[in-house]
């Protein structure tokens, strides 16, 4: 799911409320360690 959701985020980066929405629901699906990642990618992503 991890991989799903990184996808996704790239994909609607262009749209800050869709990107918002789309991370909303990342985190509410993903387990706590994926959670950690998911963030740690973001802020090397620079999505953050």
């Amino acid at each position: 799911m991890l991989d799903y959701y990184k996808t996704v985020l790239g994909k609607v980066s262009f749209d800050p409320t869709l990107f918002r929405k789309e991370l909303r629901k990342a985190f509410k699906h993903l387990l706590e360690d994926e959670k950690i990642q998911l963030r740690d990618w973001l802020q090397e992503s620079s999505y953050l």
